[in-house]
């Protein structure tokens, strides 16, 4: 078993602190957007209690809602076993302790550059060699076991 990790591997194991890791992004966004609209109503002249009530708490759910989806989207590690490989997600090392292996021939891997290209899971998955230290090395393990199948 051949196993490379991202840049995005955890240091750390504790869920809530990669949550807000990724979620501090997206609190930022949406509790602007929240400031925009009590500063637009009080230069309306109408009250802003209710509106920072509701939309506090709706900031902070938006942003959770963003941060679960990006770390669904952060692939942190790739194995490769015999014919077979599997990417695993943030999300999948913090929450899920079973992993998907698919064989190879169905990546169909393509080279493009400073990026490979390779479908998992019914969808196509970008690695940039900017996120992998063995990119290099992870191309070539997906090219032999791609000519290994084929001889």
């Amino acid at each position: 078993m051949t196993s490379f990790r991202s840049k995005h591997f955890p240091s750390h194991r504790n869920k809530l602190w990669m949550l807000q890791e990724f979620a501090i992004y997206y609190y930022g966004i949406f509790f602007f957007i929240l400031m925009l609209a009590i500063i637009i109503r009080v230069a309306a002249g109408e009250n802003i209690l209710w509106l920072g009530i509701i939309g506090a708490p709706a900031c902070m759910g938006l942003g959770n809602m963003f941060a679960y989806a990006k770390l669904k989207r952060t692939y942190a590690e790739i194995f490769f076993l015999d014919s077979h490989f599997s990417l695993i997600s943030l999300y999948e090392i913090q929450y899920q302790p079973h992993n998907h292996v698919f064989p190879l021939r169905y990546a169909n891997a393509r080279n493009e550059g400073d990026r490979i290209s390779l479908t998992f899971l019914d969808q196509i998955i970008t690695l940039k060699r900017e996120d992998w230290e063995d990119f290099d090395l992870i191309w070539s393990c997906l090219q032999n076991a791609h000519t290994t199948e084929s001889s």
